[in-house]
Parts: structure tokens; C-alpha cells; sequence
């Protein structure tokens, strides 16, 4: 019988699963991905309504098994009237989840952000977690938090939620952790946290490239026209920086940014020429302002693709943002080293799944 995890939480849980079924597989296990319960974010072409982080795992890991079965309840607006289904639903999600774990050794399965989501129908995470008999691990994400201690008055929270509906809480991944919060957390909350009776699998440094996209992504988000270097939309995007001053003063900006996305008007000849001189991942011109030939040359010359844009700046960049947590096949795979290399080194995925 496959032994089963049950991972929900913050973002950035979605690449880590994936890296922990790629690790496994590439051990020698029979894996299977499943995520009963899904938020509907956008429509394939047979209109049917799925969500992006299945399909991009199915897609990367290739997996056999349909969409209907890896996310067999897809949810959009509304969720009370579930309730008056309930028995069937929890009938769809166990027929499907023995449809994926037959023959295979682990299911990894991905929840939600908190576990508190659908109590109101009996479907939390604590209920879902009972219902599949699997191990519940709660992925935490320290950053963008004021005071990096709030996490265990969250986790502590989280134990009581699943006390409440007499399931345990095995153990809690922390993730995103800020290089300066790095010592505190190992030193102080880790062992925090084992007091109050929960395993630690993983303690993940703050790593931009684990949530990056792909230019061939951004591409997609903005509809954009690759101007120059279609072969290198493989490139990952750690950071956005606007150019919107005089390029002497920009470059400083440009030179510290990381595989950045610098976005700017196309008629700012003299900014761009600069930007690309400190060879960023991509250019994005907005405004479907045309460049002139000269950046057109100097892009081809450094290898660095250029991108147009109807978008305004503004609304360019927040695009960019939402890119950022938009889980792709594309980004998967491009970052697919580097995403099994932090499970390997970063979480301790025997443990977590009992391997001798």
C-alpha cells in the first residue's frame, strides 16, 4: 500500500513537491501526485475549468493519469452548497486517490494554503488528512512576515486546528527563510517548535530562483512580440527593475539586479542600450512602442531578448508580479536541477517519509 504526505501551506509548496517526486523517482520509487481539491483558475481548450499547479506538474512529470483524476473537485466562487454533496464528493476523492496510489510506493499530496479552507463543509485539511489516512506537513513560508516569531504562534495554531478534529499534525517544513533570520530560526524556533511536539523536516534559505519564471512565461502572461533571441526564453527572472531615469543614474539599479526583467519604454534608445549592457534575463519594452534598430542589434549582440509589449509600464509590472506565483512546466523543468538539489540538501525527505 502507498504511504502518503499531505503538504499545504504558504506559497512555494507547489515547486518543493515537485522536487520531492522527481527525487524519489529518480531513486527508483513508483510516485503519484494528487491534489483532491483545487481552486479553478483558468480554462484548457475543452473549456473545462483546472488549476495551473496541476497542470504543471502533470506536464513536467509527465504523469498518466487524466486531469479528472489528479484534481477530481474543482471549486470556483462559491463552496456552501457543497455541503448538501458532501458523501459524494468524499466518495470522488477516495475512488481517485486509489486510482493514483495503486502500484505506487508514496503519493504526495498537495492541500491548501491553511487548513482551516472548506471546515465550514467538512472538507478541511485535518478531515481531508483523515479521510486519505495520510501524514499532514505544514509548509511555512518566514518571510514577508514583521516578526519572523509569528510563525510558531501560527504553527501552534495549526496543531490546535487539527487537535479540534482529533487528527495530528506530523511536522512543518519552513520555508523562504531571509538570510538574517537563518540563525534565529535554527537556533531558537526550530527547537520552538519540536517542544510543542512536531517534527522539523526542512529549514529552506530564501532562494528567488525557486519561484522564478521563465521569459517564455512572461511572454505568455503579456501576450508580448519576442523582438529579438527567441532562443533564449529559457531564461529565469529573479527580479524587476523599471527604467524610468536617466541612464547614468539607472545603471547602479541595473547593475545590482540579479537575472532581471527591466522594463521600460521603447523609446528610451539611450536607457536600453544601457540595460542591456549589464546583460539582464530579458528587456520588456511596454507601450507597443517599437525600439530603434540599434537596440535591436545590440540585443542579438549580448544575447539578450528583447520583448514588446501593449501593456503600460505600470501595468506591466504588476503582471510581472503575478507571474511570480504562477507555477509553469516551463519553469519546472528549466529549474529542475536546482529545485531537487534544495530537496536534497534542504529537507530531510527520508525522515519525512519514513525511508530507512
Amino acid at each position: 500500500m502507498a504511504k502518503s504526505v499531505l503538504i499545504f501551506g504558504e506559497k512555494g509548496k507547489t515547486v518543493l513537491i515537485y522536487g520531492l517526486l522527481k527525487k524519489l523517482s529518480l531513486e527508483g520509487f513508483k510516485v503519484g501526485y494528487f491534489k483532491p481539491i483545487s481552486k479553478a483558475r483558468y480554462r484548457i481548450p475543452s473549456m473545462k475549468f483546472v488549476d495551473p499547479d496541476v497542470v504543471a506538474i502533470k506536464d513536467a512529470l509527465g504523469v498518466q493519469e487524466p486531469i479528472e483524476i489528479l484534481s477530481p473537485i474543482v471549486i470556483t466562487r462559491n463552496t456552501i452548497e457543497l455541503k448538501n454533496e458532501l458523501d459524494k464528493i468524499k466518495k470522488t476523492i477516495i475512488d481517485s486517490y486509489n486510482s493514483i496510489a495503486e502500484g505506487k510506493d508514496f503519493v504526495v499530496i498537495e492541500g491548501y494554503p491553511t487548513p482551516e479552507i472548506l471546515s465550514s463543509i467538512g472538507l478541511s485539511i485535518a478531515e481531508l488528512a483523515k479521510l486519505l489516512n495520510s501524514k499532514p506537513i505544514l509548509m511555512i513560508n518566514a518571510k514577508d512576515r514583521d516578526i519572523v516569531d509569528e510563525i510558531v504562534d501560527k504553527i501552534q495554531l495549526f496543531k490546535c486546528f487539527f487537535e479540534f478534529h482529533n487528527y495530528k499534525l506530523d511536522g512543518v517544513i519552513i520555508n523562504n527563510v531571509p538570510i538574517y533570520y537563518i540563525e534565529r530560526v535554527n537556533d531558537i524556533l526550530v527547537p520552538t517548535i519540536k517542544e510543542i511536539g512536531l517534527n522539523i523536516y526542512g529549514v529552506i534559505p530564501e532562494k528567488p530562483r525557486l519561484l522564478a519564471p521563465t521569459v517564455r512565461d512572461i511572454v505568455e502572461l503579456l501576450n508580448a512580440e519576442v523582438l529579438e533571441n527567441k532562443e533564449r526564453l529559457n531564461n529565469i527572472v529573479e527580479d524587476i527593475v523599471v527604467g524610468a531615469m536617466a541612464p547614468s543614474a539607472a545603471l547602479r539599479w541595473f547593475r545590482r539586479a540579479v537575472n532581471a526583467a527591466i522594463v521600460t519604454g521603447g523609446d528610451r534608445t539611450d536607457l536600453i542600450i544601457t540595460a542591456l549592457e549589464t546583460k539582464p534575463s530579458v528587456v520588456i519594452l511596454t507601450g507597443n512602442l517599437y525600439p530603434d534598430i540599434s537596440v535591436l542589434i545590440k540585443a542579438r549582440e549580448v544575447d539578450v531578448p528583447i520583448l514588446l509589449t501593449s501593456y503600460d509600464t505600470y501595468t506591466t509590472v504588476e503582471k510581472l508580479r503575478e507571474v511570480q506565483s504562477i507555477v509553469t512546466a516551463d519553469s519546472i523543468k528549466t529549474k529542475e536541477s536546482y529545485i531537487i538539489e534544495t530537496v536534497d540538501k534542504e529537507i530531510d525527505w527520508r525522515k519525512l517519509l519514513n525511508i530507512a
